[in-house]
């Protein structure tokens, strides 16, 4: 139905259980453009797929003002390419703009060079000419009068830029200089810099904030978050560099790919752009508000599907589906029907759907002027199989849990005439003015409708085939990622201790007191810390950790804990003293609960146990090993050259229900770890140490090895409570 207000994230029953609702995604951002001003866009400068190249920058021409910043947040300047008359700006948003949406940079590139440094390359000094420029030079004589230092000349590398004094290898991180660290050294009365090429840490500008220029052509991308690390031996040929960077207008090209699994990685990466038209056009969805530069602010469908017209995209609505392992629909080819590349049912009604395949060319499908979208997607039926939207609005007749959708939501019943290899039509309500114009947008859904895998398992020799089984993976045996990977942000301090978040979501499955499951959307962190043994020697650990997105309970009620797409959301670090004993523990309400059983074969056993503080249920899985313990696994990953590295938790039992049951009528699970990934040629392999790494669990929440678990210090009230409760009563 054409709408002529933002549209709400409304009901979409009137379950009185309240099923079927969101909250809104209240979307408040600034349009990067002077309003007024004209401009052009061909279908050749469009954000989207070409044959074997994909643009993620949206490209405009014929275009005379002023740019803005869409956001508040650190920006970072960069030339764009070889114009010297040019300058790339990117922006490192702060506060974002759309809840769940996490961007990691916006890049706007071909602003005019002259707008923020003289011929010298110092930044000019003259106030009042942009207000990126007002900014930073209040800013930076601030920071110089507070450190009690003589105001150097403001030249342009302390914003980023290259100088004789900072040479920049196109190969480095754009990671490096936003989460670099500032350091100053003082000998006597004197504070100097002790690293001159960084000491300005990069500005945080406001959004709606003049930037610049442009006089002609201007492109932005808009590049989502997946976290700030960097994973080991990458073998995807696209980076997060500068040489990303300065492009004065970039691509993805799978020519670059030096064989088909780094092209096929090169596909994968479009996944990580979205289009700035379906980015204003998401502001029609959930109360949303787009500010002029007059200071006007847009809120109506009408109003931002006449803002963004001008873009060839204008009325392209974007497709994104994450399946199994955090990997776009169908990477592994397990979604295809057999003897068929089609995998999807697609169409504008549920009557009228065509059979197609969705990753054909690139994994973020597009559909032009589309009002409406139905879709039905292959499942093996698993139990298991379930579905969150992440970004969308569902039709009404649709069914849903909160926008999770699983068991008779998502599966069909077999009868005459009903395909069970697909799930039922899941039907979309895409924002259309009164005239019936769609406008931008995207979909973006998580869906594990193919439980069951067909995985290699190695030889000793890393490039030997081995043998291909099948296997039903776990929910555990999703999760746990990060093995590899290292921080960007670098230490101030040689005690400190990372962690790392990645952003991507996940769709995990909890026990709940009524034997049920409750489901939730989870991102995951992974910590190090140092655990105290004695009074002068520390124990390295590294704990993996869910943090809840959203959960759907099976009382009815829905809530959101807490989300992991808080603004500024990032890795960080953590100070440990060898001194006091302040090793890594959950965040309240949680608490760790030792326990102290004897195996079967009358072997002492240390777990632990997640407990909450009200008595609640913990939403929450973690698994815990030692630093040892974990770079045997990196050794592994290294070794079989493995990409998308997770855990794989190997059941002693056959029995994936059956327990173990100690001395003390403790029942427990043990698992020995392994480790499943992509080899070189894409397809999942499961690897092992030769000597087995195992652990154990009490409540399927906590999973840790024996040696993580024997130095948590033991509460004297809660040993003697549960002492108590194993007496003979």
């Amino acid at each position: 139905m054409p709408q002529n207000t933002t549209q709400a994230s409304m009901p979409t029953s009137s379950d009185s259980k309240g099923l079927n609702v969101r909250p809104d995604l209240l979307p408040e951002s600034f349009f990067y453009l002077e309003k007024g001003k004209t401009f052009n866009q061909g279908t050749a400068e469009k954000f989207g797929s070409n044959g074997t190249v994909f643009r993620t920058t949206s490209k405009i021409s014929s275009y005379n003002g002023r740019v803005y910043t869409i956001c508040q947040g650190q920006v970072f300047l960069q030339p764009c390419g070889t114009d010297t008359t040019k300058v790339n700006v990117i922006l490192k948003p702060f506060s974002q703009p759309i809840k769940g949406l996490a961007i990691k940079y916006i890049v706007y590139r071909g602003l005019k060079k002259s707008d923020f440094f003289s011929g010298s390359n110092d930044v000019i000094n003259g106030l009042g000419s942009t207000g990126f420029v007002d900014v930073i030079r209040k800013e930076f004589t601030a920071l110089y009068n507070m450190l009690g230092i003589t105001e150097p000349t403001f030249t342009a590398q302390f914003i980023g830029f290259p100088g004789s004094s900072n040479p920049q290898p196109a190969s480095t991180l754009i990671d490096d200089y936003f989460l670099k660290v500032s350091k100053t050294q003082t000998t006597g009365t004197t504070t100097t810099e002790a690293e001159p090429a960084k000491a300005f840490e990069l500005p945080m500008i406001p959004g709606g904030t003049h930037l610049g220029t442009v006089n002609g052509s201007v492109g932005i991308d808009i590049v989502l978050n997946e976290g700030d690390y960097t994973i080991a031996n990458d073998p995807n040929p696209f980076q997060l560099n500068l040489d990303f960077a300065r492009h004065p207008d970039h691509v993805l090209n799978q020519a670059s790919g030096a064989n088909d699994f780094q092209k096929k990685l090169i596909r994968e990466t479009a996944t990580q752009f979205l289009d700035v038209a379906a980015f204003y056009g998401l502001h029609t969805q959930g109360k949303g508000k787009i500010h002029l530069s007059d200071h006007s602010v847009l809120q109506t469908v009408e109003q931002i599907a006449a803002q963004i017209a001008s873009f060839a995209s204008a009325q392209t609505t974007y497709l994104y589906i994450q399946g199994s392992r955090q990997r776009s629909y169908n990477f592994y080819g397990n979604h295809s029907l057999q003897g068929s590349t089609n995998n999807m049912k697609i169409g504008t009604a549920a009557n009228n759907l065509s059979l197609q395949q969705f990753e054909q060319g690139w994994p973020v499908k597009e559909l032009n002027a589309q009002p409406s979208l139905v879709i039905q997607l292959t499942t093996d039926n698993n139990d298991a199989a379930a579905m969150y939207v992440k970004q969308g609005v569902l039709h009404t007749d649709t069914d849903n849990e909160d926008y999770f959708i699983r068991g008779k939501n998502l599966l069909q019943e077999a009868g005459t005439g009903i395909d069970t290899n697909f799930t039922k039509p899941i039907t979309f309500s895409l924002s259309r003015t009164s005239g019936n114009t769609t406008v931008a947008s995207f979909v973006q859904l998580i869906y594990e409708g193919i439980i069951g895998f067909e995985i290699n398992i190695p030889d000793a020799a890393p490039n030997n085939p081995g043998e291909l089984v099948s296997i039903i993976l776990k929910d555990v045996d999703d999760i746990f990622g990060l093995i590899n990977t290292q921080p960007n942000i670098k230490a101030k301090t040689d005690s400190e201790k990372y962690y790392i978040i990645d952003q991507n979501l996940l769709l995990i499955n909890f026990e709940n007191k009524k034997g049920g499951q409750d489901i939730a959307t989870v991102t995951t962190k992974k910590v190090a810390d140092n655990i105290l043994k004695n009074n002068d020697e520390t124990l390295p650990r590294i704990t993996y950790e869910t943090l809840l997105n959203n959960i759907r309970q099976n009382t009815g009620s829905f809530f959101q804990s807490r989300t992991a797409y808080l603004d500024n959301t990032n890795s960080g670090t953590l100070s440990f003293d060898k001194k006091r004993n302040n090793f890594y523990q959950p965040e309240l309400p949680y608490y760790l609960q030792k326990e102290i059983f004897t195996d079967t074969d009358g072997v002492t056993i240390i777990g632990l146990s997640l407990r909450s503080k009200d008595g609640s249920m913990a939403s929450k899985k973690i698994l815990g090993i030692t630093e040892e313990q974990n770079n045997i696994f990196s050794a592994l990953i290294n070794s079989y050259h493995l990409n998308n590295p997770k855990f794989f938790f190997k059941n002693e039992l056959k029995d994936e229900d059956a327990y173990y049951t100690s001395a003390e009528n403790i029942l427990y699970k043990r698992y020995s770890l392994g480790v499943i990934g992509e080899n070189q040629n894409g397809k999942l392999s499961l690897v092992e140490p030769a000597a087995k790494i195992y652990i154990s669990t009490i409540d399927n929440i906590m999973y840790t090895t024996e040696e993580y678990a024997k130095w948590i210090p033991i509460d004297p009230v809660i040993e003697g409570l549960q002492t108590y409760m194993r007496l003979p009563q």
